[in-house]
């Protein structure tokens, strides 16, 4: 009997994943990608020596203890990566003079938040005392229980934690926050995770932090694109095909099954099983032309928030950042109009601890803005005005740095912005959203509840991966997203989903 056939749409790390646990699992599979390369918003890219990352900040499962690092070891994607772990993860820094730095030791952060503000003892041990607690938090493998048993399999991995989520899960940081009596840290403590929704759950910053106390988080040295092409690779070797620059425009659908997918040169693929790993709305609203949404997905798109649209500038400069904490969020002397969005702060990123991304005594720099889509789209529109847009607050943040950093305009040597055209140009992404939805409490409550369908009603042979239906924007969830869609496939077909891969190198 002849394997079933599957297409991929997006040749991003959901689908690169989906992929390679399909050629394992004796599905045949080609994945097609509209870009040129593969990791869709997994992604960094190459200006003049300097490599500008535009993911990974950190990583979830890099110590061999914890649950998540079987993913990196099915796929074999870590065997070979360094990890840098964060001492200080970002610093917000007052109109005051003071700084409240994020240690990823929790001790190390108490003993700084209690020289702050001795006057808020009580809510910092508190506050220390839960994130603790989430050192006992591992994220399942299978994301969305598909039968009873696994239901129970994510209740026995959420057990230690169960009453610490059910009492963080949905208060938002910036209502914790409210509690300081110190304005530093009332201010502070919610701009630790830019792009952060108003609603952003306590329970997301106690894991990221027990994770980085842990050494369980931590940045893969050679960045994004670095472990997107290790899965590319992983994938051919297992007989997989990618085809880029392959932008499909339809997928087909006959007697309420999806049979195949259409692309822009009209010609056509047919397969048994077909699997979107693109942009939710876009897979949607375009491919399958909104007729085979249940009404809770409607209400999805319609109402819930997605993630930021952004900005990124990043400089190559000819000057060594490399004892300044990793990430700065700085207070600006006047507020700046960055496109038409007005912002009193910006966050600088370096990436010294990696020596792959900038010449010695060199830093590759980054700043994220949020932005306006429309702004960017109409401005796209005419391409003379738009380079000058994107000149032009290229130098407004040179210019906003240079009053932190004197003698920095100088030594930039490389400039590049990124806007969210430019992502939803390469990526297909909805309104150049880099995060799929914005994570808040109620998306938080959903996904300890079941998480989104990967599936469609009236609609066989159709399964969706990725970041709109496992919320949180980060790569591992992409990548167990793709692990869980095949293995749900596999539970279809009434076989044992395999998870050991053939090594590396040794052929499919």
């Amino acid at each position: 009997m002849a394997n079933k056939k599957l297409l991929i749409i997006g040749a991003g790390m959901a689908g690169l994943s989906a992929g390679c646990y399909a050629q394992t699992n004796g599905f045949d599979s080609e994945i097609f990608e509209l870009h040129a390369i593969p990791g869709g918003l997994c992604t960094s890219w190459q200006r003049r020596g300097y490599t500008f990352d535009g993911s990974i900040r950190y990583l979830n499962g890099a110590s061999p203890s914890s649950l998540t690092h079987e993913l990196w070891r099915e796929l074999g994607l870590l065997q070979d990566a360094p990890i840098y772990y964060y001492d200080r993860f970002i610093r917000f820094e007052g109109r005051d003079g003071r700084a409240f730095t994020l240690y990823t030791d929790l001790d190390r952060l108490q003993e700084h938040m209690l020289e702050l503000s001795p006057q808020d003892e009580d809510v910092i041990h508190e506050f220390i005392e839960a994130a603790k607690q989430f050192r006992k938090m591992e994220m399942p493998l299978d994301l969305t229980p598909a039968t009873p048993l696994e239901a129970m399999e994510l209740g026995q991995t959420m057990l230690p934690i169960l009453w610490p989520a059910l009492r963080w899960r949905s208060v938002p940081v910036r209502e914790f926050a409210a509690r300081f009596k110190d304005p530093l840290l009332r201010e502070g403590l919610p701009e630790f995770f830019q792009f952060s929704p108003p609603d952003f759950p306590m329970m997301l910053l106690f894991s990221v932090l027990a994770m980085m106390h842990d050494r369980e988080a931590g940045y893969p040295i050679g960045g994004s694109q670095r472990l997107a092409d290790t899965l590319a690779e992983r994938y051919r070797e297992l007989g997989g095909a990618i085809h880029y620059r392959s932008r499909v425009t339809r997928i087909l659908v006959e007697n309420d099954r999806a049979v195949g997918v259409e692309f822009e040169d009209g010609s056509e693929r047919r397969a048994d099983v077909i699997i979107s790993a693109a942009d939710g709305h876009s897979t949607l609203f375009n491919l399958l032309q909104g007729r085979t949404l249940s009404a809770a997905q409607r209400t999805y798109y319609r109402d819930l928030p997605v993630s930021k649209s952004i900005l990124q500038v990043s400089l190559g400069v000819a000057q060594d950042f490399s004892a300044e904490t990793p990430a700065v969020n700085l207070p600006l002397p006047e507020p700046i109009y960055l496109g038409n969005v007005r912002h009193e702060r910006l966050v600088l990123k370096h990436y010294c601890f990696d020596p792959t991304m900038a010449p010695p005594g060199h830093s590759a720099l980054s700043v994220w803005c949020e932005a306006d889509y429309n702004y960017w789209r109409s401005m796209r529109a005419h391409p003379k005005h738009y380079r000058a847009a994107k000149d032009l607050v290229a130098q407004q943040v040179i210019t906003a740095l240079e009053e932190r950093y004197p003698g920095l305009a100088e030594k930039v040597e490389v400039v590049d912005v990124a806007t969210p055209i430019t992502y939803e140009r390469y990526t297909g992404n909805w309104r150049g959203a880099f995060a799929g939805w914005a994570l808040g409490t109620r998306k938080m409550s959903m996904m300890m509840t079941g998480g989104m369908s990967k599936t469609l009603p009236d609609l066989d042979n159709f399964l969706m991966i990725g970041q709109w239906v496992e919320p949180g924007g980060n790569v591992e969830l992409a990548v167990a997203s793709g692990r869980d869609g095949i293995k749900d496939l596999c539970d279809q077909e009434d076989r044992d989903f395999c998870t050991q891969f053939p090594r590396a190198g040794a052929g499919a």
